[in-house]
């Protein structure tokens, strides 16, 4: 082996070894699932041939086309294969013509994207990635009185590759530009020059230095990558009218409850106090989530979000202020459902209406929801919504419609006596079909 042929491989182990450092993940499972995956890809475009000093011609310049696959992980650092064909031709002159040169190439390479080795972001439009590697090409090459790489007496070298052509290791090394058109479909602009360990490609073997190859191609790559699907709503059943007995302070106490086991998994860590220092729920939320003015809407009994230019506009205030650069790690979606409506039929609508709006959300935020922890809760009737609604409400007797309720023993058949006779109650009921939306701040 030359002394070239050995530092080439040389540089191609030492480039691989600490890239494989800069992609070290942590401790995130979950991140590296979606930043890891295969893919396959197919280029093709112009091949140049530089010889023994021969002038670079563009009218010279000839078919290459490439296949390959590979696999991408660590976040930057992708590692892929090559089986290349293609032909060549040269001129110098008043000194040679290569009338043509055939080739079939295969390598494999190691690529870093320089964009997200510096700041990582998932589901970039562009990539930047230089690449090397090492590989092996088998050729023929001819001119009018030299003809390498084939069989027969008239050949003036035969190889030991098939059909008697000549072997030769080759090192690519070059830049490629990738332009993401979904989150497996993407667009790449390839620009290649190879070093290939052999005097002969063009046919004319001077002596003075090996000879080079250049390609430029286009291509089209597919990523076999986990992208995440919303599920689809389960449909709820239509409200009824509550046909069991109850009582206010059970009702009251089962929504707390909800309320208590929703939170739950955002307080902070226990700290000693006194009993009457802990923060109730409302003061959990405004502590670590922001509330979004996002209150999307259902229809009666069911739980698909309506799909409006209203609920969308909503949406899309999230998705502005991640274009900003804003980095949101969980969204908290609150289910409830009115209350005219069966208790437990209305929680789990609640909790469906709830799962609907992160999946609604999910897909309207499209690529950049990836990373995102979605926690959906239902909360059952919202009684404590509708009381506050009454209370600001413009309705004639809403103080005596109010007190009639509360003191119903059956508070649900008494909200639909009061409905029949003051219809007004209806649009404060619609207003309760909904989710209440958090982001952490």
């Amino acid at each position: 082996m030359s002394k070239i042929t050995f530092k080439s491989l040389l540089f191609v182990v030492l480039a691989i070894i600490p890239m494989t450092f800069f992609g070290q993940e942590n401790n995130d499972t979950q991140k590296k699932a979606k930043t890891n995956y295969w893919f396959i890809d197919a280029d093709a475009g112009g091949a140049f041939l530089a010889g023994d000093n021969g002038n670079l011609k563009f009218n010279r310049m000839r078919f290459n086309g490439r296949v390959g696959g590979g696999y991408a992980f660590a976040k930057c650092l992708t590692a892929y294969g090559k089986v290349g064909f293609g032909t060549l031709s040269a001129t110098k002159e008043n000194f040679f013509t290569t009338d043509m040169v055939s080739y079939v190439s295969y390598d494999l390479n190691v690529s870093i994207d320089l964009i997200n080795l510096f700041k990582y972001k998932e589901g970039r439009t562009l990539a930047i990635k230089p690449h090397v590697g090492i590989g092996q090409m088998q050729f023929q090459a001819r001119t009018g009185n030299a003809h390498y790489g084939y069989l027969g007496s008239w050949a003036t070298e035969e190889g030991k590759g098939f059909g008697g052509r000549k072997i030769a290791m080759e090192v690519p090394m070059g830049l490629e530009i990738e332009c993401n058109v979904s989150p497996r479909v993407a667009l790449y602009f390839d620009l290649t020059t190879a070093y290939i360990d052999s005097d002969k490609l063009d046919a004319v073997p001077a002596g003075k230095h090996k000879d080079w190859v250049s390609t430029g191609n286009f291509g089209l790559r597919y990523k076999f990558r986990k992208v995440n699907k919303p599920a689809e709503p389960v449909a709820a059943a239509e409200p009824a009218v509550l046909d069991c007995e109850s009582c206010k302070d059970a009702i009251q106490q089962a929504v707390k409850d909800a309320v208590e086991e929703a939170l739950k998994d955002y307080q902070p860590a226990p700290v000693a106090a006194p009993a009457e220092e802990k923060a109730d729920e409302a003061e959990v939320l405004e502590r670590y989530f922001e509330e979004k003015d996002i209150h999307l809407s259902f229809k009666v009994g069911k739980a698909e979000v309506e799909n409006t230019k209203a609920n969308k506009d909503q949406v899309k205030e999230v998705s502005d202020e991640m274009e900003a650069g804003r980095e949101i790690h969980t969204i908290k979606t609150i289910g409830y459902a009115s209350p005219e409506g069966n208790e437990k039929q209305n929680q789990t609508l609640s909790e469906n209406r709830a799962k609907a709006t992160a999946d609604y959300i999910q897909k309207e935020l499209g690529d950049k929801a990836e990373g995102i922890q979605f926690d959906a809760k239902g909360m059952g009737s919202d009684w404590d919504g509708f009381f506050k609604a009454l209370d600001e409400s413009n309705i004639a007797k809403k103080a005596e419609i109010a007190e009639t309720i509360k003191n119903a023993d059956d508070q649900t058949a008494a909200l639909n006596q009061m409905k029949a006779k003051y219809p007004e109650l209806n649009n404060l009921l619609n207003s309760l079909r909904r989710t209440q939306v958090y982001i952490n701040k």
